[in-house]
């Protein structure tokens, strides 16, 4: 054993230094990388939360002020959730970003036609909607649901 540790500590004396100086570049970029990955990663979370808790203020979590015309109200709001929308789904994990953006496209017609839908339609264009509008209170209930759904993805990132 101890014959094989002098060959190791010779190699090592007599090996030149420039491999493990490119070893240790990398590694160091490797983490630097990766620790400005964390902290984007943190801050479109961050971003995230902020602006769903923000803009929906009144509607979510507890809604103290139902807006008479959800349309007319989510209109000037639905760009900057959908730029929140955007900015952290560029960190959800592969497996999980059909379902996201499926929940996102939910809440988006929802908000967009203030719960007018009616499933089943052909070509899905609001105009084609005479379904009659949901009740307040089952409106509220739809609109949380979906606002806690998309608010979920973030959970996994707060570990």
């Amino acid at each position: 054993m101890e014959k094989f540790i002098e060959q190791v500590s010779l190699y090592i004396h007599d090996a030149p230094i420039w491999p493990f100086t490119l070893l240790g570049l990398v590694l160091v970029v490797g983490v630097g990388v990766d620790i400005i990955n964390h902290r984007r990663r943190a801050g479109a979370v961050e971003y995230y939360d902020s602006v769903f808790h923000e803009e929906l203020i009144g509607l979510y979590p507890v809604t103290t002020r139902w807006p008479d015309d959800l349309v007319a109200y989510m209109q000037p709001r639905l760009p900057v959730l959908r730029d929140a929308f955007e900015v952290l789904r560029n960190f959800i994990p592969q497996n999980q970003l059909r379902e996201y953006n499926v929940a996102w496209n939910k809440f988006y017609q929802f908000a967009r036609l203030g719960g007018n839908e009616q499933e089943g339609l052909p070509g899905g264009n609001a105009q084609d909607f005479t379904a009659e509008q949901l009740s307040q209170h089952q409106q509220q209930q739809t609109f949380q649901q979906m606002v806690t759904v998309l608010l979920v993805y973030t959970e996994q990132f707060k570990k």
